[in-house]
């Protein structure tokens, strides 16, 4: 399968949530941020998707092709393209606190802009969500998982630096990232995949990190 293909394939995964392959072809690194109010609750929660270079530069150019459009007009567009067909999918996030879940809004704002690193540019998709109800953190384990249920598209926090907590001053914060305990024969299946399956839901969950968070005010 040739690149331009395997990058296309995200493109339409993101505008219509199809599946092309079952193992990852795109990378998507993640920085996700909490904030909490004085009583300890969770009220927002935010994340950045910076997709990988070659499916960057390939949608980069073709989106004012696409849209008809000036870019930044067109980056617009796509990005309302994506949030509202990523709405049925949970925006590929699942949060909660102690045994409680909770399902994410529609993000109060959202943005799809070109950014550099280097000589080279990037797509970052990001997304900040308003909580309601707030859930109390204090004594709770928050649980944040980001993930593509078929498994097309791999995400990670790559480190801790990539999380980000603010929080009232006498309030202390641990987090970590601990990776799935995967069993051999689930790697053989999901690498022995090809384009023609669709059954595949599920499957990126089995493979993705879990971000854990705990929140205690200092004594």
């Amino acid at each position: 399968m040739s690149l331009k293909l395997l990058l296309g394939c995200l493109y339409f995964l993101l505008t219509t949530i199809q599946v092309c392959n079952a193992h990852p072809h795109n990378w998507v690194t993640v920085r996700s941020e909490f904030e909490l109010n004085d009583s300890g609750h969770l009220v927002t929660a935010s994340q950045v998707w910076r997709f990988d270079f070659f499916y960057s530069a390939i949608l980069i150019a073709e989106l004012a092709n696409d849209w008809q459009q000036p870019l930044p007009k067109a980056l617009e567009l796509e990005a309302r393209r994506m949030v509202t067909n990523l709405k049925s999918y949970g925006y590929f996030s699942v949060l909660s606190i102690g045994d409680r879940d909770m399902a994410l809004p529609i993000p109060d704002r959202y943005r799809l802009q070109v950014v550099k690193d280097g000589e080279q540019e990037f797509l970052e998709l990001s997304m900040h969500f308003q909580l309601n109800p707030h859930l109390l953190l204090k004594g709770n384990e928050l649980i944040w998982l980001v993930f593509d249920p078929t498994y097309y598209i791999a995400y990670s926090h790559e480190s801790v630096s990539n999380i980000e907590i603010r929080h009232p001053t006498g309030w202390q914060c641990s987090k970590q990232i601990r990776m799935p305990e995967i069993q051999e024969e689930l790697i053989a299946y999901a690498f022995s995949l090809d384009r023609t399956q669709r059954d595949t839901d599920g499957l990126g969950e089995a493979f993705a990190e879990k971000i854990v968070i705990r929140c205690e005010p200092q004594s």
